[in-house]
């Protein structure tokens, strides 16, 4: 077990100096993602993980997405930037840039920044995240707000679906299944094993949508994504 950590560290390290020195010299947002993805990919080989993608063809490679996924470990990121087929930008609170080398790699790339004391504040984290959807990447949300404690599906909040109403983009449902054994909330130790990733097809939000609409469009999409991650088989 702690081999395993130890070489996570090391090449989370290693990936973190070689993205600061890519960034600060060319600023490619591009080769982050690559870096990102490859990243991912490495700690996942370390680790044990074998992930199944099902629904690749669900999302076109040129156009740009919400993408809303349940949450029950710190290895859904990885397993998400391995394996979905598109330059996701991900939210973190803004107090991970004090973490050495790996939060300094994070305050280069274009993922998005939340002030922790405004992250429960709905409507600032909208405003920060469309501010910076004009650079056209597709968004990573997690819309239970924390990881699960028993891998099941929470309870979604509405910032993932207020983005969705005021950008026009459409949602991709992720439904992610066996990362809560991996690496479950409060634990140490990190288990190899299976886990599957679903893409849905995308989510049209209505013309106009009203408050109703907005709060069924959480509900629709919320069920697809439980339909999948809290059955048996």
């Amino acid at each position: 077990m702690w081999f395993t950590l130890a070489a996570v560290f090391l090449v989370t390290a290693v990936y973190s100096i070689a993205v600061m020195l890519h960034m600060v010299l060319w600023r490619n947002d591009d080769v982050f993602f690559e870096y990102a993805r490859s990243w991912s990919r490495l700690l996942l080989r370390m680790c044990g993980i074998r992930v199944t993608l099902v629904g690749r063809d669900e999302v076109d490679a040129t156009a740009r997405y919400i993408y809303v996924a349940n949450h029950a470990s710190l290895f859904d990121i990885p397993v998400i930037l391995a394996s979905v087929p598109d330059n996701v930008r991900i939210m973190y609170k803004r107090e991970l840039e004090r973490i050495p080398v790996f939060g300094w790699a994070l305050k280069l790339s274009p993922f998005i920044a939340i002030e922790r004391e405004r992250a429960r504040e709905a409507a600032d984290i909208l405003h920060q995240v469309v501010s910076t959807m004009a650079a056209g990447s597709s968004v990573l949300v997690f819309p239970e707000g924390t990881r699960s404690e028993d891998g099941t599906v929470g309870v979604f909040r509405r910032g993932a679906f207020s983005l969705a109403v005021r950008s026009g983009r459409q949602i991709v449902p992720l439904a992610l299944k066996g990362t809560a054994a991996i690496l479950p909330k409060g634990a140490r130790r990190i288990n190899g094993g299976d886990v599957s990733v679903r893409i849905f097809p995308p989510v049209t939000v209505p013309a106009a949508p009203t408050r109703s609409d907005e709060l069924r469009l959480l509900t629709d999409v919320r069920q697809i994504i439980a339909s999948a991650v809290d059955s048996q088989s």
